[in-house]
């Protein structure tokens, strides 16, 4: 957005304005939801990671329990400078961009503002007509983390989750292999910049501005669906 300031011409005997072009700053800021089940793995970002954030001038909004589901506890993130939220409700008023380990409910999606930008795992069994139809119905971009998926068909969750020996260790590299999907999405001013930023994010892309994106999804459930290239750019 642009605002445009008058100001006074040096010119007194014009007595004419001039005009200045002043472009805010956004502002950048990171919601994190807390799981819903009692998993000592299911975390989504290490404190370090939330460091990281904050120290780029990113606001971070957390839920609190956020830690106490994983090897680090809420004082863990406390001390990183986070702002802890009690209900969803409020946590996702606070950012155009929430970020959860596991699936958000369909409460939490009727608590979801108007095109906002969720990003979680989505296991295939909850990806029905009524989950789809409340996405899009407020034109919800849904990442889905565990879409993606390498040539023998296990997605990055699941490879991580069998390659790692203890629960921090997933923690820690699972921490490692989202950072910089967040933080693309916390600078990127649009999806379709995010995109063109980290490629990678497209394969995730499970629904985009009231559209289904993911082929295998719409095929299963019999639904009409865009690639989400068409939906971001006119590629006629």
């Amino acid at each position: 957005m642009e605002y445009i300031i008058l100001h006074d011409s040096p010119h007194a005997e014009t007595q004419t304005w001039e005009a200045a072009v002043e472009t805010p700053v956004r502002k950048l800021t990171v919601a994190l939801a807390k799981p819903e089940e009692l998993s000592p793995d299911s975390g989504f970002l290490t404190p370090n990671a939330i460091q990281s954030l904050i120290n780029q001038g990113i606001k971070v909004f957390m839920q609190h329990g956020f830690g106490n589901h994983n090897p680090f506890s809420d004082t863990d993130y406390a001390d990183t400078g986070v702002e802890f939220v009690g209900p969803y409700a409020d946590l996702t008023m606070l950012s155009n961009l929430v970020f959860k380990f596991d699936a958000f409910t369909l409460e939490q999606i009727a608590l979801t503002k108007e095109k906002q930008i969720l990003f979680s795992v989505c296991p295939p069994k909850i990806l029905d007509h009524e989950y789809i139809k409340a996405v899009n119905s407020k034109g919800i971009t849904l990442i889905c983390m565990d879409l993606p998926k390498d040539p023998e068909g296990i997605s990055v969750v699941e490879k991580i989750r069998k390659e790692t020996l203890s629960e921090a260790g997933f923690q820690i590299s699972l921490s490692n292999c989202l950072f910089p999907f967040v933080e693309t999405l916390a600078h990127a001013p649009s999806v379709g910049y995010a995109l063109q930023r980290l490629p990678e994010l497209m394969h995730g892309v499970l629904c985009h501005a009231g559209t289904l994106c993911h082929q295998q999804t719409a095929e299963n459930l019999h639904l009409p669906w865009r690639d989400i290239l068409s939906l971001c750019w006119d590629l006629n």
